[in-house]
């Protein structure tokens, strides 16, 4: 009799978990973030441009990474060599696991919300409560360890994390290369913490919402 409930529960919660970590990281792909980001983390300096240079030239690079229709990178800048063929194609291997992960988030959000809404028309939201809250907890708690690793050893931790989703040598540059100048990592740091926050903020109100979902399901009727 529990199957379906406890069914329901795992979807809920896997779909939820997958909705979290790929909205955090939407919002961080929006224009505002590279705005702000950019000149406080010695962009200017490094690259030699103005801030509000270094903000056109990141913000070239992050529509680069998030639409397939984005225009060419310059191959020069202001007189300074720009993206070169293998700066372009790390972009390229970014931009289509971004477009993936964007796809699988679409997914995950299509069947939480039809699971959530099946739920809701049966009245069984016991389902979709634990699993909004198993959710939480576990990105929560995800987050947590990746910022425990990050912390102890970002710079091993930043290789591994890019060793998951690119092939060995497509994504280590010298210091002296434009992406490398553009996006020092004092600006990877902001990024991590910034997700961090945003995720454990999802996962608060993932645990909420779950929470509140339990307390609502307890006055529903029973068949």
């Amino acid at each position: 009799m529990n199957g379906a409930p406890n069914r329901r529960h795992a979807i809920v919660a896997v779909a939820a978990v997958v909705v979290a970590l790929g909205l955090s990281v939407s919002v961080l792909l929006m224009p505002w973030f590279t705005f702000v980001a950019v000149p406080p983390s010695g962009a200017p300096q490094l690259t030699g441009l103005s801030a509000t240079r270094a903000r056109e030239v990141a913000e070239e690079v992050r529509y680069f990474v998030t639409h397939r229709d984005a225009p060419a990178l310059p191959v020069a800048i202001d007189g300074q060599l720009g993206f070169d063929a293998s700066s372009v194609s790390h972009l390229v291997d970014v931009r289509n696991v971004i477009l993936a992960a964007r796809w699988v988030t679409l997914l995950a959000t299509i069947i939480l919300g039809v699971v959530a809404a099946e739920g809701l028309s049966r009245g069984e939201l016991r389902g979709v409560s634990g699993g909004l809250r198993t959710a939480g907890w576990t990105t929560g708690g995800l987050v947590l360890l990746l910022g425990a690793v990050g912390v102890s050893d970002f710079d091993t931790f930043f290789s591994a994390f890019h060793g998951v989703f690119f092939k060995a040598g497509t994504w280590t540059f010298p210091e002296d290369a434009m992406m490398i100048r553009v996006f020092p990592m004092p600006f990877w740091t902001t990024a991590a913490i910034a997700w961090a926050s945003l995720t454990l903020l999802i996962s608060a109100v993932l645990i909420a919402a779950g929470v509140v979902g339990k307390r609502v399901s307890k006055d529903l009727p029973v068949d």
